[in-house]
């Protein structure tokens, strides 16, 4: 391989990485963030990638796979008020998911109603998805999330 065959490749090889990675922000869109973490501007992600503390509204016709993350004073419909995994033995011993990301909730929400205003009935909700670890175990991600009747303030 001559020198003026290895500094072509090398520099293809690294259009390629600067492309690749420039295509992995455009799927998983960086999401502006102030320094205690609260979102700047509206950004539409995954559901499975909101965070604590993230207000948000599902995106119509998304099957409530996306949602459009706001900043809390502006308009949305729901907050994530926790977040965690269960191992599928936990589920098991739970009497199944839905008892399982109940419970794991149950505090989280109790908490966060006595934090909403009189009158105010939020619904308890939840996000969930299935990984793969590394060393092969299933797990079960869920984020607790809550509707959020709270009106901006003007």
């Amino acid at each position: 391989m001559t020198a003026f065959t290895r500094a072509t490749t090398a520099t293809f090889l690294s259009i390629a990485a600067i492309v690749a990675l420039a295509g992995c922000s455009l799927l998983s869109p960086e999401i502006p963030r102030d320094a205690a973490g609260q979102v700047l501007e509206p950004t539409v992600i995954g559901s499975t990638q909101l965070l604590v503390d993230d207000c948000f509204t599902f995106v119509e016709g998304s099957n409530l796979s996306e949602a459009e993350v706001t900043p809390c004073t502006a308009e949305h419909t729901h907050i994530v008020i926790g977040k965690g995994e269960l191992a599928k033995s936990a589920i098991t011993e739970a009497g199944g998911l839905q008892n399982a990301v109940s419970s794991a909730c149950s505090e989280t929400f109790s908490a966060f109603k006595e934090t909403v205003a009189d009158g105010e009935r939020p619904d308890q909700e939840f996000i969930i998805s299935e990984r793969t670890t590394d060393d092969g175990a299933l797990m079960t991600d869920y984020a607790c999330i809550a509707t959020d009747g709270a009106t901006p303030e003007a």
